[in-house]
């Protein structure tokens, strides 16, 4: 068609227009995201931090230390801020603000993190940079060491954190420090930080229907070890102490008794022959007290099962709880921590194939989610936990035994691997046995031994055979 024909689409190509645009088309829009702003924002920032430049605020630490900071970005961050920076209040008029709780280095690690999104967590540090964002209400931060006080929860422990947790309102870190408190009271009244716990707190812990030992006389021997420990300010206590434990006693006796007594004479032996003079024992001793909820998870009749058996001891009953997802795999690697029970690997019936998969069962909620996979497949392996991770050892992959062994970090939420197995086993049930910081073990033909690097330490393992048609056992609280 000639150049000049009418019957032609006109293009626009006057200065000034854009292009083309059908007219039906005026509700076309795109938005356009940039997924690099957030992070080129922030170091922007981070490096107005560093220049100095723009700053309107200056927080001083209680060693006297200045950080020249930007208003925004600490509101950004902290409601407490914000709250000083826009409510009526002296401070929002001020440049300078004084922190004279918050030592150099932990204001320092907060300031950073207002400016980078990240802080390093310590053992050394947890503590002190937990009071600090629970003051600033850095929310995130504060959470942050939360999780990591309870991935470090253990019986020698506890104690001082349940009061911790409760004094800067750590929910989570309150719930597991009262669990491990009262699951393993047998363990926990043996420690050093016991003889300091207070009697309220004592009061509490003994009367408690859950309290997990196995006869009342561990928890009358964690009484007569908690009074002999400062007799002159703790005697009066025994009676209300003993009747949290709901044992038969005879008080006017046990008082009658004490009374007669020198107060500097009295020690833990006699402290205990006083008392177990004044209990109204029965033909059959002292009652054994109920122990830990167990949970059968999954097995073999058949086919593989998938349901999920709970007894409670409190009312001595079976219940049903819900059934594991997946319904087609057997011969996994079951163990606890907290309230979640892993179910690791195994393989699928139909074709022996090994899995990495992981699921998780919460005990509080009744309720299933899958885990991070682990970094190699296995069944027939061993799943232990210590020390806050779950260990992955041992097993089969393709019909031969597997030497790689990994635990997983709930913190990172991520497996980890760890030496090697020395000599390589499948088919095994492992157990743990420890001795203050040294751990031992053996089995019938010999012993193995491994290097857990994330604990510099030596760790022996009992071993022996597990069943083929195995079922996960375990013992929460």
């Amino acid at each position: 068609m000639a150049a000049g024909s009418t019957g032609s689409k006109p293009c626009c190509r006057q200065r000034g227009e854009l292009s083309c645009l059908d007219p039906e088309d005026e509700d076309y829009a795109y938005l356009y995201r940039d997924s690099s702003h957030p992070a080129g924002f922030l170091e922007a920032f981070r490096a107005f931090y560093l220049d100095g430049l723009f700053t309107d605020i200056t927080l001083q630490s209680a060693s006297g230390v200045f950080f020249h900071c930007h208003r925004a970005a600490l509101a950004a961050c902290s409601s407490y801020f914000k709250a000083m920076f826009t409510a009526d209040m002296k401070e929002k008029s001020k440049s300078q603000i004084s922190l004279p709780g918050l030592s150099h280095a932990v204001l320092e690690a907060l300031v950073n993190y207002a400016y980078t999104s990240q802080i390093q967590i310590t053992k050394r540090n947890v503590q002190s940079l937990l009071q600090a964002a629970d003051l600033l209400q850095f929310v995130s931060v504060k959470k942050a060491c939360e999780q990591f006080l309870v991935r470090h929860l253990d019986t020698d422990n506890c104690i001082g954190m349940h009061s911790f947790a409760e004094y800067h309102d750590c929910s989570e870190l309150e719930k597991e420090s009262r669990r491990i408190l009262l699951w393993r009271f047998e363990e926990v009244w043996k420690q050093e930080e016991f003889l300091d716990i207070g009697k309220e707190k004592l009061s509490y812990i003994l009367s408690q229907e859950n309290l997990n030992v196995w006869k009342e006389e561990a928890a009358i021997e964690a009484v007569v070890k908690w009074v002999a420990h400062n007799v002159e300010e703790r005697i009066e206590d025994v009676y209300e102490l003993l009747s949290c434990i709901k044992v038969d006693l005879d008080n006017m006796y046990l008082r009658s008794a004490l009374s007669l007594q020198k107060k500097c004479r009295l020690n833990d032996s006699k402290i205990r022959s006083l008392i177990y003079n004044a209990l109204n024992l029965n033909p059959k001793g002292l009652s054994r007290r109920p122990t830990a909820a167990m949970y059968v998870i999954g097995g073999y009749y058949w086919h593989p099962l998938s349901e999920v058996h709970v007894w409670d001891p409190l009312t001595n009953a079976w219940v049903q709880g819900t059934e594991m997802p997946d319904h087609t795999r057997e011969s996994y690697g079951v163990t606890s921590l907290g309230p979640d029970i892993y179910v690791t690997g195994g393989y699928r019936t139909e074709s022996i194939e090994a899995l990495d998969t992981v699921w998780i069962y919460n005990s509080e909620r009744d309720e299933w989610t899958e885990g991070c996979p682990m970094l190699d497949a296995r069944y027939y392996h061993c799943a232990v936990s210590l020390s806050g991770c779950i260990y992955a050892l041992g097993g089969y992959r393709k019909g031969a035994p597997v030497q790689e062994a990994e635990f997983y970090d709930p913190l990172k939420k991520k497996w980890l691997p760890i030496a090697n197995m020395i000599k390589v086993h499948g088919n095994l049930l492992l157990m743990l046995v420890a001795f203050g910081s040294e751990h031992y073990g053996g089995k019938a033909c010999g012993s193995l031994s491994l290097i857990l690097p994330s604990f510099r330490s030596k760790i022996s393992v009992l071993i022996r055979k597990k069943s083929e048609n195995c079922l996960g056992l375990e013992s929460v609280q």
